[in-house]
């Protein structure tokens, strides 16, 4: 197709067409045809090769797939952009890999501190303490001998927890006489000494008492971050949890990467707790009330974050029956059920989206009950509050949440990343295997998104994709195969489903004309290859609003006019 007719009349051509593919459009009926058409930003045509040449123009940029397969940009209903892009700039990279001991992260600290200004804050992301040989989280022990100068804060691949040497915990007051904050622990040795090791509301406390990048650096980081999404073919992200990194400064970072053009995939946020300071009394300022929903096809606010929980592989996760290696622990619920449940009701009736945090079965039941007070009935009301991770739901707290209309973002990536532990190690094996319960949520009507909670894995939707559809784990078995999902129903977390859970289904998530022209171009069609190899599929190209954003292949275009300047 290197010679394509350009007959259309110009004010009535597109200005970019897909041709000789599958266009998988994701619609109600799984439509698919061979090729598409966009225009001003929105589809203007899905059909076959011969009807989309005739809407090529002397301007139309042509896309020759050769044979790969287009879908509606990937929507990640789960990430922190700020954080991931923070981790991608960072002074120490302690996770595993590369850091098999804690000595390994303990000698980046020591590289780090001997480039660093004296006194000025190092800063480390992803240890994962299940993953060390040591099998046990650092300590300001091992950090001081290296730093004796410099705070260190060293965050966990979770973010929920996190270790200080004796530099940082005295900057920040924590002392032996410091008590445990409602919903979080402070680390102490035999001597009640703290260890640097602080989790839940502890860590969150630390984190907003440090010192914040400024919000040049913060939009910064939300460039690295957007280039990794465009790559990924993800063209619009949930920020659940804007303001953990950055405060109220990271709204200015947003405005900031916009200005410089440097937002390039589409926001809808989801504003940390932490940012309605009356929340916790049952009261929202005039502004806080005001603003949901405020924003544009690029960036808009969509809800606010709760938590309920921490992690599972942290020991924080709040579930019913023991951890299988620490029968006597529960791990917490962040908020006492009466708080938690007014939060909710406040940001209700306020008409918030709220997106609520929760792993560990009793947690998410804390989050139904919350969810209960407010009489919710799709019927009447489309509120779609959310449960986030959702790990260890059960089939009754399924049934309940299909009644009230509930829906999920499943940490699906989880079965990969952590199932081994999780079957040995954290759950056991019968409790391991139902862990983001696909099928299970399927037939009880649930509606769910699915996410990869970047920085904690990888971005890209494809693995997850494959982890919804195969369900391994990292050792290569499966785990809970009576759980996993066909291809379409995957696709559709990252996709048509996805767009449902920020009330955008009616402008993105399926390729239909007027809706988005937000695009995915990948190397095979998802739903024609052995499933065991769908993460081995591609993206070779990302479309935002009818403009290729970004391009990995090189042998797409076809007869390509002069050069309209836009990214590649």
């Amino acid at each position: 197709m290197s010679d394509v007719p350009r007959t259309a009349d110009p004010l009535a051509a597109a200005d970019l067409v897909l041709l000789n593919g599958t266009v998988r459009t994701m619609d109600r009926g799984g439509t698919t045809r061979t090729a598409l058409a966009a225009r001003d930003g929105r589809v203007l045509a899905v059909d076959s090769d011969a009807a989309v040449l005739g809407l090529v123009g002397p301007q139309t940029r042509v896309l020759d797939l050769r044979g790969r397969c287009a879908v509606p940009g990937f929507i990640e209903t789960h990430n922190h952009p700020t954080f991931f892009g923070l981790t991608l700039a960072a002074d120490v990279d302690a996770g595993s890999p590369p850091n098999a001991t804690v000595r390994d992260i303990v000698d980046r600290v020591e590289q780090a501190v001997a480039g660093a200004e004296r006194g000025s804050w190092i800063r480390g992301y992803r240890y994962d303490d299940t993953l060390l040989a040591d099998d046990r989280h650092p300590t300001r022990s091992d950090l001081d001998p290296v730093s004796p100068d410099h705070p260190v804060c060293l965050q966990h691949i979770s973010g929920h927890f996190c270790v200080l040497n004796s530099a940082a915990l005295r900057l920040l007051g924590i002392h032996r006489g410091s008590p445990d904050p409602v919903g979080g622990a402070i680390g102490r040795d035999e001597d009640g000494e703290p260890t640097g090791v602080l989790a839940e509301t502890a860590a969150f406390a630390a984190y907003a008492a440090m010192p914040k990048p400024g919000s040049a650096d913060l939009a910064g980081a939300l460039g690295l971050a957007g280039d990794a999404y465009l790559a990924a073919g993800v063209t619009t992200v949930h920020d659940t949890g804007l303001g953990l990194v950055g405060g109220a400064g990271e709204l200015d970072a947003y405005r900031l990467a916009r200005a410089s053009g440097r937002l390039r995939n589409r926001i809808r946020a989801y504003l940390v707790q932490d940012l309605f300071p009356g929340l916790g009394d049952g009261s929202l300022s005039p502004v806080e009330s005001g603003i949901s929903g405020l924003g544009d096809d690029l960036f808009r606010v969509a809800g606010v974050k709760l938590f309920a929980d921490g992690s599972l592989q942290g020991l924080t996760g709040c579930v019913s029956e023991g951890y299988a290696y620490a029968p006597d622990t529960n791990g917490l619920l962040i908020h006492p059920q009466e708080d938690l449940s007014r939060r909710v009701a406040t940001l209700h009736e306020a008409g918030w989206q709220v997106a609520v945090h929760g792993n560990g079965d009793a947690a998410i039941q804390a989050i139904l009950d919350a969810y209960a007070t407010l009489g919710l009935d799709p019927g009447e009301a489309d509120r779609r509050h959310r449960i986030e991770h959702c790990q260890m739901v059960s089939e009754k707290q399924l049934d309940t949440m299909a009644g009230a209309g509930v829906l999920a973002s499943f940490f699906i990536k989880h079965v990969y990343y952590w199932g081994d532990r999780h079957r040995d190690r954290f759950l056991g094996p019968e409790r391991a295997r139902r862990i983001s319960p696909l099928a299970s949520a399927r037939a009880h009507g649930v509606l769910f998104g699915l996410h990869s909670d970047t920085p904690v894995v990888p971005v890209p939707p494809l693995e997850g994709i494959w982890c919804a559809v195969r369900r391994m784990t990292r050792d290569g078995e499966e785990l809970g195969p009576e759980q996993r999902v066909d291809v379409d129903t995957a696709l559709r977390g990252y996709t048509s489903q996805a767009a449902h859970l920020g009330f955008e289904e009616r402008t993105k998530g399926s390729l239909e004309p007027g809706k988005l022209a937000d695009i995915a171009v990948l190397s095979a069609d998802p739903a024609a290859v052995d499933p065991a190899a769908l993460d081995t599929l591609r993206v070779d190209a990302t479309v935002i609003g009818g403009e290729v954003v970004w391009r990995g292949a090189t042998d797409l275009e076809a007869g390509r006019p002069p050069s309209d300047g836009g990214p590649r």
